[in-house]
């Protein structure tokens, strides 16, 4: 084949894999272009070789090995779901040997792969030309394998993802991407769990496998060579990768029961004072601390099975979801998914779930019900020597002073939460503050049940949250975890407005984001006054319509110099535009003023002391309110706030 045949074929070959367009490649030096289009070509050469080898087994010569094992994964998905026994699913897996040991990856709790199927398809959107090409690894195993050990990482791992799925073929077919996608996530949702798939019965090595088994290649290749030996068997019952756990990776939410795009929980009120309102009628309320964190909800789903010799035997984990309180899944709560682990065995638990009558999902070996937890997530640090000193105990016996550690040398860190929430990576170090337990039927309906076992008021859920808390905590004791993370958020009973007043006042010596009070009632799944939140400052979301830059002094690496940076930016508050230029940082001032698309049009977090009047008129001619002492709390880049 003549040097420009090749390259005429190489470009449609790079095409067909999205590498790069004509114009990039005609960048390349000659030699080296050619060089790698050779390679290209004498590698889908060789593909093409090795599925002639098994024409007589219906293996065609375009899809590459990943391809037909994807689809052969929607396959089994496909059967799978429309069977409803549990022997049934385990026949119909025991025809697909070829996939045991994705399959076994998949449900294997101790490996991760640290990229989520929504971050790299937004990445690959935001370039206009598509992502660099670098080699990618032999098959999916290797790929998976890189990601979960981390030697991979940030976008060269969303760039070697890329290459991959354009050098398997798999980019332009939405099924196989979708696929992909929830290998990528672990979150196969085949219609069985881990438990399932190590009863089944594997073909022993020797033995002829059927129709569909024959055109299928093993999962362990390379580009020269193709196997159709049988993994090693095992006995029924037995694991060949790390599944000594029964648990399932992270589920979404069952579409039998809530959506996200509906999700709703409960959510509290501004109060201002007076505080004497709290109280007519003979209301009687409970105070904490209002944390300056990252609202999460767990949901835990567990099997209830049928066949139960006791009311107190353990149950099984099927799957722990976290999401924010608009719905958003959160993929870095590994860790704190570990601990929670251990609620199986928590003493009341199915009496807890049998009080439900919402069915998550109908199992043959039982049924799924769902515990609710709320609460929040907080990454700390320690506080500064002015910040030790205004928090130290004054010891004065009042109600204030028991809300908090006395002294703690610990405060949150919302901006290192929202950053550390937001990405796939394990948070290590983090405090999950509970102030719900709930059913999932009442969060369901967004409203209390009033039926035995359901309905509890807000006092009574306390208590349910201090015996899980101090049972947690004992049992990560006992088998040696030092740092537990799910806290008990300390809940005051007030009794009048002195002990509102009180604690007020606290929060404003020590710098607390606020106050939260919850009145002992009922659930209620919406925005409400049974929950209402008193802050020194206020916070509300505003979109951010334009900024100004100027020349400033900044330290940028302890060295100071003159730069072009973001002066302010401005927002409309009631129909009057506000200037808000406090609270940046000099290395987002630097970055906006030079990417200002990144700013522009997104939505922020102001806080600010309270509403002042303006002094221009709005377009109606009316004096509105403005903002006194405005500042920067959250930039969220990626639009609105998600969390």
């Amino acid at each position: 084949m003549s040097r420009s045949a090749l390259f005429g074929m190489g470009i449609r070959i790079l095409r067909g894999h999205q590498i790069c367009e004509p114009s990039r490649i005609q960048l390349l030096p000659p030699t080296a272009c050619l060089t790698s289009l050779q390679s290209l070509f004498l590698r889908r050469q060789s593909s093409s070789a090795i599925a002639r080898e098994y024409d007589d087994s219906g293996i065609e010569d375009e899809p590459t090995l990943t391809a037909l094992q994807l689809g052969r994964l929607a396959d089994l998905q496909q059967r799978v779901s429309a069977e409803n026994s549990k022997f049934g699913k385990q026949r119909i897996i025991a025809e697909y040997p070829d996939l045991r040991r994705i399959l076994e990856y998949v449900y294997d709790p101790t490996l991760r792969t640290h990229l989520t199927y929504t971050s790299y398809k937004n990445y690959v959107k935001s370039l206009p030309h598509g992502p660099p090409w670098i080699d990618p690894p032999e098959d999916i195993f290797e790929l998976f394998d890189k990601l979960s050990r981390r030697s991979i990482t940030g976008n060269i791992a969303k760039n070697i993802v890329h290459s991959f799925l354009a050098e398997n073929e798999i980019i332009h077919d939405p099924s196989l991407m979708d696929v992909f996608g929830r290998l990528l996530d672990r979150n196969l949702v085949a219609g069985f769990g881990a438990n399932t798939l190590k009863l089944v019965e594997w073909p022993q090595h020797g033995e002829p496998p059927n129709d569909k088994e024959r055109i299928q290649p093993t999962t362990s290749c390379n580009s020269n060579t193709l196997s159709l030996a049988a993994p090693k068997p095992t006995k029924p019952g037995e694991s060949s990768s790390a599944l000594g756990s029964s648990f399932v990776n992270t589920t979404p939410i069952h579409p039998k029961a809530s959506y996200l795009d509906k999700f709703e929980v409960a959510l509290g009120k501004s109060l201002e004072p007076p505080f004497d309102s709290l109280f007519k009628g003979g209301s009687q309320w409970y105070a904490s601390r209002k944390l300056d964190g990252v609202r999460c909800i767990t949901f835990l789903d567990l099997l209830i099975p049928f066949n139960s010799a006791s009311s107190t035997d353990p149950l099984e984990v099927l799957s722990i979801h976290f999401v924010s309180r608009t719905g958003k899944p959160f993929t870095s709560l590994a860790k704190l998914q570990e601990q929670l682990l251990h609620l199986s065995h928590l003493p009341g638990l199915r009496k807890w779930l049998d009080v439900d009558p919402t069915i998550v999902e109908e199992q043959p070996e039982g049924v799924v019900k769902r515990l609710i937890l709320d609460g929040e997530v907080c990454v700390m640090k320690r506080k500064t020597e002015e910040e030790l000193i205004t928090s130290q105990a004054r010891d004065d016996g009042s109600v204030a002073d028991t809300m908090w550690i006395a002294n703690d040398p610990f405060v949150e860190d919302f901006s290192s939460t929202v950053s550390a929430m937001r990405r796939s990576d394990t948070i290590q170090h983090l405090n999950y503050f509970l102030f719900d337990v709930l059913s999932f039927a009442e969060l369901d309906n967004k409203t209390s049940i009033q039926q035995p076992g359901l309905g509890k008021r807000f006092g009574e859920r306390i208590e349910d949250i201090r015996h899980l808390g101090a049972w947690l905590n004992g049992k990560l004791d006992e088998v040696g975890v030092h740092e537990k993370m799910v806290k008990d958020l300390k809940q005051i009973k007030v009794v009048g407005v002195k002990d509102v007043e009180g604690m007020v006042e606290r929060a404003a010596r020590e710098g607390w984001e606020g106050i939260i009070l919850r009145k002992d009632e009922g659930y209620r799944g919406k925005r409400s006054n049974d929950i209402r939140k008193f802050k020194k400052w206020l916070d509300a979301e505003y979109q951010v319509l334009a900024l100004d830059t100027s020349s400033m002094r900044l330290s940028i690496n302890g060295t100071f110099g003159e730069h072009e940076a973001l002066a302010n930016v401005w927002i409309e508050h009631e129909g009057h535009r506000v200037s808000v230029g406090s609270g940046f940082t000099a290395d987002q001032r630097i970055k906006y003023a030079k990417n200002p698309e990144q700013i522009v049009g997104k939505w922020i977090t102001v806080e600010y002391f309270s509403e002042s009047d303006s002094m221009e008129r709005s377009q109606k001619g009316n004096k509105g309110k403005s903002l006194r002492f405005p500042r920067i709390k959250m930039v969220w880049e990626e639009g609105k706030r998600g969390m």
